[in-house]
């Protein structure tokens, strides 16, 4: 699910799972979001994949912006991110974090001299309360992110608590 990307300097595969195994090791709560952009794809049909590698580190700016220097962004597919915030542990805060994530991401960005508007959902996972292990919580965190994106643009979903 995570490749390399140099684009946005962002942390391989290897090095972002070991990331999150080593929070969870640690036992200090975090929440793991996985942001998916609506139309994308569309922007790099018409404009190509130049257009589309800035607009990909607009939004890697943008998200980077709004968030702690203690968090991790990282970009985990064609056009979705995850990330890592230490210390956020209650729900609400974490729905508030990606409320002004969506906010900023569907203000429109210039690129090129073109303007763009593109949409955001959001999953979210919390450790340890929504999976014990990096395995765990990633695919908490992804079903989280297809039920958002499945619900519309704009939408955040949580997931469902691991029953102990």
């Amino acid at each position: 699910m995570f490749d390399a990307d140099d684009l946005l300097g962002a942390d391989p595969r290897q090095e972002f799972e070991g990331m999150i195994a080593r929070r969870c090791a640690s036992h200090a709560p975090f929440a793991l979001m996985l942001v998916d952009l609506g139309g994308f794809s569309s922007v790099t049909a018409r404009y190509g994949t130049d257009v589309g590698d800035l607009l990909l580190f607009e939004v890697s700016s943008r998200l980077r912006h709004r968030l702690s220097p203690r968090s991790s962004v990282v970009r985990c597919g064609e056009s979705q991110f995850a990330v890592l915030v230490p210390g956020l542990q209650d729900i609400e805060n974490a729905k508030r974090l990606a409320n002004t994530l969506i906010e900023r991401l569907e203000t429109s960005m210039s690129v090129s001299g073109t303007r763009f508007r593109l949409t955001a959902s959001v999953g979210i996972t919390l450790f340890p309360q929504h999976g014990r292990d990096w395995k765990a919580l990633l695919l908490s965190a992804d079903t989280a992110a297809y039920d958002a994106r499945t619900e519309g643009r704009g939408r955040i979903s949580v997931s469902i608590p691991v029953v102990r």
